[in-house]
């Protein structure tokens, strides 16, 4: 991101684009799937999870594009079934955590302990973060620089 070159690659009407969001779409449903059968819920909509997921669908298809084309591309979402399906599909992804966390790794750090607090707050009633991909504690935004490089931004 500091290197200002954040492109997106417009998607082509194609068969092949085409393909890729109905398999997108079916990973993600399937998530929903096994979601609502642990739940004790009702079948998942097709139609429903297709509109609740068009822009995952979307981003991760364009993530996969952007790989194919030789170029790297990282997937910013607070979305645990899209999270699932980028990791499916060798998709790197962050979430809002992570951008945080990167403001630890600045010239001017911000403090961890206020990174936290602005990711519990931010996430409490908006861009939830599922629970097993939340950070616990002050420690993950801690910088982790060692040698000129961060694990966490690099």
């Amino acid at each position: 991101m500091d290197a200002e070159l954040i492109e997106e690659c417009p998607l082509p009407t194609s068969a092949d684009t085409f393909d890729k969001i109905d398999q997108v779409l079916r990973q993600l449903r399937e998530i929903d799937a096994a979601v609502a059968e642990r739940l004790g819920r009702r079948a998942v909509d097709s139609v429903g999870s297709a509109h609740k997921h068009a822009g995952e669908a979307h981003s991760i298809v364009s993530a996969l594009r952007t790989i194919e084309l030789g170029r790297t591309s990282m997937l910013l979402t607070n979305d645990g079934g899209a999270m699932a399906v980028a990791e499916l599909n060798g998709i790197p992804w962050k979430h809002a955590g992570h951008l945080l966390a990167e403001l630890a790794c600045t010239d001017q750090p911000v403090e961890a302990a206020e990174l936290f607090k602005c990711f519990t707050d931010v996430t409490r009633s908006f861009a939830t973060i599922p629970k097993q991909r939340q950070p616990s504690n002050e420690a993950f935004f801690t910088c982790l620089m060692q040698s000129g490089e961060c694990r966490l931004c690099d």
